[in-house]
């Protein structure tokens, strides 16, 4: 049986906090001591303090909450990433349904950022509760990480949490990055109709019955059916765990995938945005989805690989196209490789610029690529003998594939690989290939296979 989480270590030089010095907040953020990433990515004074504090509050909750049958809040805490002239903080919630990411501008601080690098932040109750009190008439400090600070109390010790993390939440991480490219703006909508919207998604709501947002001339409207335009978005609560930042709104831009139905929400302010990107439905997180397995089986990235992967320094925006014409591997090789790194962790997508951004996920993920439950089963039905090739063409080939008490016919095709499994049948390609279309793709390609290669430099940890 697979293991559903790996152990864990927080380590951090001492705990996040906010300190009163002369009657001005200081904020101190603690990162982890992984050894990747510089001591100090940021110390000096914001210039929207109640705007920051509030981020930093509604990113840590939604990453302590599962908004699908709520539990106790798992310990996780978010990253943060420093690069490019910007602050980012991502998390991912409990139930792996809702990914969060605070972009922080040089506009929100006085001085530039130090330091370059990913790691995790410590974000304590304490330091929770004083975020919330954060306000623009104090003229408040910032410090992201440093092995040096002394704090008031003198505790300087290393503070650890030994936690387990679930392997679908870290999955989750990696998977997210396989949606937004694809997604196009659905709804534009100003600060006023901002504030109506929030009103009226109605409270307490995790009911598996979708809303429909679409707009009626100048209103945003709900409607209980869809309509064209219309954004779904089932669980009302995954969206109104936004609305304390609704009066810094300048701009709200709702993105939307038609096919997926998956949701993106981005809230625009004068110094940095909050993007949230929501799961099509209340019980369906991210991690499982497999949809990294469908780029891996396509797109012509293993030459531009490491070079892509080479030219990576803390970038907060990857440069496709000077990257493709300088590597000689041309733009769409190096999109497919950017791609296969955000499904190793090794870079994020930002939809907001439709870019790329470099950062190392502060994980142990070759323990958790190791469990690529679908491959390792195609791989048993190859070597069952019972899978057979029954004809090809130059642009199909067709075999037919045990299953449970029946067999699957499977169909390999240029335009996209086809399975009669109910599995299949039920996501159409949209949670990637099957285990039948894994183990047609082990007996034709073998383990040359480009997918096939892919994941098994990931099982061991390539």
């Amino acid at each position: 049986m697979s293991a559903t989480a790996v152990g864990y270590t927080y380590a951090y030089p001492f705990a996040s906090a906010v300190l009163e010095n002369r009657g001005e907040p200081a904020i101190r953020l603690a990162t982890s001591l992984d050894g990747t990433s510089d001591d100090l990515f940021f110390d000096g004074q914001l210039r929207r303090p109640a705007l920051v504090g509030k981020c930093l509050t509604v990113l840590s909750s939604i990453v302590r909450t599962r908004f699908y049958q709520p539990l106790d809040p798992l310990e996780l805490d978010p990253v943060v990433t420093s690069g490019g002239g910007l602050l980012r903080f991502e998390g991912f919630s409990s139930c792996c349904g809702v990914y969060a990411r605070v972009d922080l501008t040089p506009e929100a601080f006085d001085v530039e950022l130090r330091g370059k690098g990913t790691t995790n932040v410590d974000f304590n109750e304490a330091m929770r509760v004083s975020l919330r009190r954060m306000n623009d008439d104090d003229s408040s400090q910032l410090q992201v990480g440093g092995e040096g600070v002394t704090l008031r109390r003198g505790d300087e010790r290393i503070i650890e949490r030994n936690v387990k993390l679930p392997i679908r939440w870290v999955r989750g991480f990696c998977e997210v990055q396989a949606y937004q490219p694809r997604m196009t703006p659905a709804l534009e909508l100003s600060p006023a109709q901002a504030r109506d919207l929030f009103r009226a998604l109605p409270p307490g709501s995790n009911s598996r019955r979708p809303v429909h947002i679409t707009r009626t001339g100048q209103a945003i409207r709900l409607a209980s059916r869809p309509v064209r335009g219309s954004v779904q978005l089932q669980g009302t609560d995954r969206v109104r765990v936004l609305e304390p930042l609704v009066p810094f709104v300048k701009q709200l831009l709702i993105w939307y995938d038609e096919e997926s139905e998956t949701s993106g929400w981005d809230l625009r302010f004068d110094v940095g945005r909050f993007f949230t990107l929501v799961s099509p439905e209340l019980n369906r997180g991210f991690s499982g989805e497999g949809q990294t397995l469908t780029r891996l089986a396509v797109g012509d990235w293993q030459r531009s690989l490491p070079l892509v992967a080479d030219s990576l320094n803390g970038q907060s925006r990857i440069d496709t196209a000077a990257l493709g014409a300088s590597s000689g591997c041309g733009e769409a090789s190096v999109e497919a490789a950017l791609a296969v790194l955000g499904a190793r962790g090794l870079v994020g997508y930002d939809l907001t610029t439709g870019h790329y951004f470099h950062r190392v996920l502060p994980f142990d993920l070759e323990r958790v690529e190791s469990q690529q439950p679908r491959l390792k089963a195609a791989r048993e039905l190859v070597a069952s003998g019972a899978c057979r090739i029954i004809g090809e063409t130059p642009s199909e080939t067709r075999l037919m594939i045990p299953g449970t008490d029946v067999e699957h016919f499977v169909r390999l095709r240029l335009e996209g690989d086809r399975c009669t499994c109910r599995w299949f049948n039920r996501y159409l390609g949209q949670r990637g290939p099957c285990k039948h279309i894994l183990a047609a793709r082990l007996l034709v390609e073998g383990e040359d296979s480009p997918l096939i290669q892919s994941l098994a430099r990931e099982e061991a940890g390539a």
